[in-house]
C-alpha cells in the first residue's frame, strides 16, 4: 500500500474506530432514532405524508454528514499542527496533493458508513410509500458532494488559520446558514432573496433534488442543474483546500 493509501486508512480508522468516531456514530444513531420516535409518538408528525417524512430524513442525514465533515476537516490540518504532528507529516514522502487526498478519503469513508447506517431508518419511515429508492440514490449523488465540500472547506480554512477552534466557528456558521432551508417555510424560500439564495446554495440544491425525486416523483437522473450546483461547490472547495495545503510551511 502506498503512502496515500496508508494515510487514508489512518484517517478512516481515527474517524470510525476511535472513541471519537464511535461517539459520532452513536450520536447519528440517536438523532435518527429520535426522529423516528417523534414520528411514532407525535400525533401531528405521524400525520405527515410519507414522502414528506422521507424528504425530511434525507435532509437530516445530509446535515449530519456535513457536520461530521466540518469537524473532521477542522482537525485534519489545524489539529495536526496543534498536536505537533504536522511537521512529520509534511516531511513524509507524500505529495501535497496526496496529503489532501488521504485526508478527504477518511471523511469519505465516514460518510459512506453514515449512509449505510441511515438506510434502515429511511426504510423504516418510507417503506410503505413511493420513491424511497430514488430518494436514496439522490442522497448518494447530491449529499456526497455537499458533505465532502464542507470537509474540503474546513480543511482548507484550517490549513490557513492553524487553529481547529478558529476553523470550526466560521464553518459551523456557514453550515447553519446553508442548512437553513430545512427550517424555513416554503413562502420564505419563494421570495426573491430566497430564490437567489437557493440558486447558489449547494445544500438547497440537494434539498430541491430530494423534493423533486421523493415528493414530485421525478427521476434522480433528471436533477442535472441541482447536481451541477453541488459539483461546482465540491470543485471550488477542493481547489480552496488544495491551495491551502500547498502553501503549508514547516
Amino acid at each position: 500500500m502506498n503512502a496515500v493509501g496508508l494515510l487514508a486508512r489512518k484517517e478512516a480508522g481515527e474517524l470510525l474506530l476511535s472513541s471519537r468516531g464511535l461517539g459520532w456514530l452513536l450520536a447519528v444513531s440517536v438523532v435518527l432514532s429520535g426522529f423516528g420516535l417523534l414520528l411514532i409518538g407525535s400525533q401531528e408528525l405521524s400525520l405527515l405524508d410519507n414522502a414528506q417524512v422521507v424528504y425530511d430524513m434525507l435532509g437530516i442525514v445530509t446535515g449530519l454528514g456535513a457536520l461530521l465533515a466540518v469537524a473532521a476537516g477542522a482537525d485534519a490540518i489545524a489539529g495536526e499542527r496543534e498536536r505537533g504532528s504536522l511537521l512529520p507529516l509534511l516531511l513524509a514522502p507524500i505529495p501535497r496533493g496526496g496529503l489532501l487526498l488521504g485526508k478527504i478519503a477518511g471523511q469519505a469513508a465516514a460518510w459512506a458508513v453514515m449512509l449505510v447506517l441511515a438506510m434502515p431508518y429511511l426504510w423504516a419511515v418510507g417503506s410503505t410509500g413511493q420513491n424511497m429508492i430514488g430518494g436514496g440514490i439522490a442522497l448518494v449523488l447530491l449529499g456526497t458532494p455537499v458533505a465532502l465540500g464542507f470537509g474540503f472547506l474546513a480543511l482548507g480554512l484550517g490549513a490557513r488559520l492553524g487553529s481547529s477552534r478558529g476553523t470550526l466557528m466560521p464553518c459551523l456558521i456557514l453550515l447553519l446558514l446553508s442548512a437553513s432551508p430545512l427550517l424555513l417555510g416554503p413562502s420564505l424560500r419563494q421570495s426573491a432573496i430566497g430564490v437567489a439564495f437557493d440558486t447558489v446554495n449547494p445544500f438547497s440544491a440537494a434539498l430541491n433534488a430530494y423534493d423533486a425525486v421523493v415528493i414530485d416523483g421525478q427521476g434522480a437522473a433528471s436533477q442535472v442543474w441541482h447536481g451541477l450546483v453541488a459539483l461546482i461547490w465540491l470543485a471550488g472547495t477542493a481547489a480552496f483546500a488544495g491551495v491551502g495545503i500547498h502553501r503549508l510551511r514547516h
